[in-house]
């Protein structure tokens, strides 16, 4: 099928072919579409404002997939993308003064573990009521209620600024990087991780395609796509790299099973066999079809 009802959000043609037209969730009124032009990929018709504020000060996108929400369960299945940002992140920072800001930072597992580490001046910013609430409860990190493109988060500017898999979530991705770039000292760095809408197993496996598809992800990003964004919000030098999250137990999980796993997401494999783990998550990041993107971006 091809539309030319609206126009692309990266470079504006309004030419586009379907995707997909099955939601994991939400109304099935809105369709995946991918540009003729520069291949971005993107959800049309977007759900109304309104409900997508209800959406997530009800945490619906945890709920849909029926996470139990508990600190601690969500913090135990979550450890590993804790860890890995905790230790990226901190090459960038010069020093435990570095201001950090965390868009999106959901119930503040990164900022509370980099705040247990002596980073005394990270700060997270999260629109979710629920998601707020629960981490407010149980981190020591500060974290507010605040949308950057409207309003500016306590603590700035900012040495670094830093959002895990929230940029899929924007209205328009090239706005947000913009008001984000306005938010960084100059020199300052963003670090901008999204899924990979171009990883293997979205190829090769039809019940993780129709898993994949969700009203909660309004865009869908390549490495090129991701670079462009990036170009198009005034980042001086902008760079992609691949980053392969899960591991093989997962990958089998979904080709026997067909589902995800909710309860205990698999990262990583018993050590035995971490040899055969790097290589899998290697070959993906080298081919270009890991599961996840991480950009730079400087000013």
């Amino acid at each position: 099928m091809i539309t030319n009802n609206f126009k692309c959000s990266l470079c504006g043609h309004n030419r586009h072919r379907l995707v997909s037209s099955r939601l994991r969730d939400g109304s099935q009124k809105s369709k995946v579409y991918c540009c003729f032009t520069c291949g971005h990929v993107q959800l049309y018709p977007q759900p109304n404002i309104e409900k997508e504020k209800a959406y997530y000060d009800l945490n619906q996108q945890d709920k849909s997939v029926g996470k139990k929400i508990y600190f601690s369960a969500l913090k135990k299945n979550n450890q590993f993308d804790t860890d890995r940002h905790i230790a990226f992140v901190s090459k960038f920072c010069r020093s435990k003064q570095s201001k950090i800001l965390d868009v999106g930072a959901g119930y503040g597992f990164f900022i509370d573990g980099m705040f247990r580490r002596g980073y005394h001046k990270v700060v997270g910013v999260e629109i979710s009521q629920e998601r707020r609430m629960i981490g407010k409860r149980n981190i020591s990190a500060p974290l507010f209620d605040a949308d950057i493109l409207s309003e500016i988060p306590k603590g700035g500017p900012f040495d670094v600024i830093t959002m895990f898999h929230v940029l899929e979530h924007t209205r328009n991705p090239v706005d947000f990087l913009l008001r984000s770039k306005a938010l960084l000292k100059k020199g300052g760095v963003l670090i901008c991780e999204v899924p990979n809408v171009e990883e293997l197993l979205l190829r090769t496996c039809k019940a993780y395609n129709d898993f994949y598809w969700i009203r909660a992800h309004l865009h869908y990003f390549s490495a090129i796509t991701l670079k462009e964004c990036l170009k198009k919000a005034g980042y001086k030098r902008g760079c992609v790299y691949f980053e392969q999250r899960y591991g093989l137990e997962n990958l089998f999980h979904w080709l026997r099973v067909g589902k995800p796993q909710i309860e205990n997401p698999a990262f990583t494999i018993a050590s035995e066999y971490a040899d055969v783990e790097n290589y899998y998550k290697k070959q993906l990041s080298v081919r270009g079809v890991s599961d996840a993107l991480i950009a730079i971006g400087y000013t």
